[in-house]
C-alpha cells in the first residue's frame, strides 16, 4: 500500500486568496488612517472594503477550481498484452490500449463490461502503437462500446489485426485524431499531456512513435511509454525539464531496451507497474530492468503475478495501490 500527501492547486489557491484578503483589510485599514477617518468605526471599515473590493476585483486573478475528483486506474491483466482503463466519479472514462489479438477470452471486454457496462461511453480510446498486443480487440472495444474519440500514432501497419481495427474506426461515430508531442487535452477532470511522438522527428517503427502519455487527475500523475525504447527516453529526458510522475507504467512489458536509467531517474516514480504474460517468450520483464527499477527504490507491481493492478486516487491527491 502506497499513500502520499500533497497540496493541491485549490489549496494553494486558497492560500493565496487568503493572503489577497489579508492584504485588503490591510489596505484599508491604512487608506482610513491616511484620510483621517477613524478606522476602528465599524460601518466606515464595511463601506471602504466593498469599494476596495469592487475596485480591485477587474484586478486580481479569477481563481477558477481545480478539476478535482476521486479516480481509478485499473492496468488490466491482459497477458503479454497492454491494456489501461482511466475512471472519474463524474464518468469519464479514457482507454489506453486494448491487450493481445488472440486473447481467446477476450478479456478487455469482460473488463469494460463490468467498469464502464455494457454499451458505455469512452470518452477517449488511445492506441499507443499498431503492434498486436496493444490493438488487439480494439474492433470489439470499437463495436460494444459508445467511443467518442480515437487516438493513434499513424504508422501503418499491414496486419489483418491492423485492417479490422481502421474499419471498426471508419464504422464507428468516433472521431479519429493523430497527436503529436507537447499537446495536452483535458477530458473530464483528467489532464492528459503528449509526449510523443515528435512532429519534428517521425520515423517509421512503431515501437519509437509510441503515444507517451502523461494523465493527471487531482495532483497525481500516470506516466504510458508504450513500446518506446531507450533512445526514445532520453530524447525526451533532454527535451523536457518536468516528467515527474507518481505512477509510471513500465515501458514495452519490461523490456531492457526500455526503461533506462534515465528515464526512470527523470519520471521517479512512487509506483511502477509491469503488464507481462506468465512464461512469455519474450522473458519479459528482463533482470536488468529490475535491477534497473529496485535500484531506484521504485515500489513494483506486475499483472503476471497479482492480476489486475488498481490505482485509487482521492480528491485530495493521495493515492493507494490495490491488486486483485
Amino acid at each position: 500500500m502506497v499513500r502520499k500527501k500533497k497540496m493541491t492547486k485549490k489549496q494553494k489557491q486558497q492560500r493565496i486568496q487568503v493572503s489577497v484578503t489579508a492584504f485588503l483589510i490591510a489596505l484599508a485599514f491604512f487608506i482610513g488612517l491616511f484620510f483621517g477617518d477613524n478606522p476602528y468605526d465599524a460601518d466606515y471599515f464595511t463601506d471602504k472594503w466593498q469599494e476596495l473590493t469592487r475596485e480591485w476585483s477587474t484586478y486580481l486573478p479569477r481563481f477558477e477550481p481545480e478539476s478535482s475528483s476521486n479516480g481509478t486506474i485499473r492496468f488490466f491483466d491482459v497477458g503479454q498484452g497492454s491494456s489501461t482503463l482511466y475512471q472519474s466519479e463524474d464518468g469519464t472514462n479514457i482507454v489506453i490500449d486494448t491487450g493481445r489479438y488472440d486473447d481467446s477470452d477476450k478479456r478487455i471486454v469482460s473488463y469494460l463490461d463490468k467498469y464502464i457496462g455494457t454499451g458505455g461511453k469512452i470518452d477517449l480510446l488511445i492506441f499507443t502503437h499498431n503492434d498486436a498486443d496493444h490493438i488487439g480487440n480494439g474492433d470489439l472495444v470499437l463495436e460494444y462500446f459508445q467511443v467518442d474519440e480515437v487516438w493513434m500514432n499513424g504508422v501503418d501497419h499491414t496486419t489483418r489485426v491492423y485492417e479490422k481495427l481502421l474499419d471498426a474506426i471508419s464504422e464507428s461515430d468516433a472521431n479519429y485524431y493523430e497527436p503529436n508531442a507537447g499537446e495536452t487535452k483535458d477530458i473530464g477532470p483528467f489532464k492528459i499531456e503528449v509526449l510523443n511522438p515528435q512532429e519534428s522527428n517521425r520515423t517509421t517503427d512503431h515501437n519509437e512513435e509510441s503515444i507517451m502519455t502523461r494523465t493527471t487527475i487531482s495532483g497525481t500523475s500516470i506516466m504510458n511509454s508504450g513500446d518506446a525504447s531507450s533512445t526514445v527516453e532520453k530524447q525526451i529526458v533532454k527535451q523536457y525539464s518536468n516528467l515527474k510522475a507518481d505512477v509510471m507504467l513500465v515501458g514495452h512489458h519490461g523490456s531492457k531496451d526500455s526503461n533506462s536509467t534515465e528515464w526512470l531517474s527523470a519520471v521517479d516514480p512512487e509506483v511502477a507497474i509491469i503488464q507481462a504474460g506468465l512464461n512469455n517468450s519474450y522473458g519479459h520483464p528482463h533482470e536488468e530492468t529490475l535491477e534497473r527499477i529496485n535500484h531506484q527504490g521504485i515500489s513494483l507491481y506486475s499483472t503476471m503475478d497479482e492480476g489486475t493492478v488498481t490505482v485509487t486516487v482521492e480528491e485530495d491527491g493521495t493515492f493507494s495501490v490495490n491488486k486483485d
